[in-house]
């Protein structure tokens, strides 16, 4: 998934239903334990994870635009697979006994985290703003304009100021030199 459209998204979310509605009804051998079904859907909360970081970093980097009916597919879908997931987990921690552990729980307790760290608080993305430009990236006019004012509209370092890293003080001082020359 690399355009991460609308039609793409809609697609990933329905594959994403239809495997756990699948395992909900105990089709095929994927899900034939309770320890096998914990890893699955620990398997399915990575890989939604994994693509809505995919779809943030697209934005941030100008690759794909925003669209917010995508945003509100991918955050409907979130809420939805982690509330399936808490309630099967839930299910799990009281299945367990004594006498033997469901390593598969861990899994996705350890799933569940990370699903719960990406969804509460949600955090829209936006494309970055820097002072240098990104290559590739089309933007218009009064996109660069308002760009523009966010840039002047920054407080100036003190005078003071240099970079902690070494190579980036070097280079910060060789700068710094050229324009004063």
């Amino acid at each position: 998934m690399k355009a991460f459209d609308l039609a793409e998204v809609r697609r990933f979310i329905a594959d994403v239903e239809s495997r756990l509605d699948q395992c909900d009804h105990g089709e095929g051998t994927v899900c034939a334990t309770l320890d096998l079904t914990l890893r699955f859907y620990a398997e399915l909360c990575c890989e939604f994870c994994e693509r809505v970081r995919e779809w943030g970093r697209a934005v941030f980097h100008g690759k794909a635009a925003f669209d917010p009916e995508v945003e509100r597919l991918w955050l409907e879908q979130g809420l939805e697979l982690y509330r399936r997931a808490c309630n099967l987990w839930s299910h799990a921690q009281k299945m367990e006994g004594e006498c033997f552990e469901l390593e598969g729980g861990s899994a996705l307790g350890s799933a569940l985290f990370h699903l719960d760290r990406l969804l509460f608080p949600w955090v829209s993305p936006k494309l970055a703003v820097a002072p240098l430009a990104r290559r590739g990236m089309g933007v218009s006019e009064a996109e660069k304009e308002e760009i523009q004012k966010r840039i002047e509209a920054l407080p100036p370092l003190p005078q003071d100021w240099e970079p902690t890293d070494p190579r980036q003080k070097r280079l910060y001082k060789m700068f710094r030199k050229q324009r004063t020359a």
